[in-house]
């Protein structure tokens, strides 16, 4: 991604996210693939693995783009957009 936006460094990305991201990895995909081998039917697998990975391609596309590839900085993106909403007046 770093060749196509154009920037000078492209390793700098990697470098500063690999870890954190790997990390994250560890903690995320052993619970989803238990989940799918305890919880999900066999016919339902596939669809559940697929959602699994449309919920991390998410995740990568949000640490690419502003994250530190922590799943904490996902969760303080999303909590600071539910108290921006909140926080908005409403009309009487």
């Amino acid at each position: 991604m770093s060749i196509l936006q154009g920037k000078e460094n492209i390793f700098s990305d990697c470098k500063k996210k690999f870890w954190n991201t790997y990390k994250t990895g560890l903690m995320y995909w052993p619970f989803a693939q238990l989940s799918n081998f305890l919880l999900v039917p066999v016919y339902l697998r596939t669809a559940y693995t697929g959602l699994c990975g449309f919920l991390w391609a998410i995740f990568i596309c949000f640490s690419q783009q502003s994250g530190d590839g922590t799943a904490k900085s996902a969760m303080m993106w999303f909590q600071r957009e539910k108290v921006n909403v909140d926080e908005e007046p409403s009309e009487k």
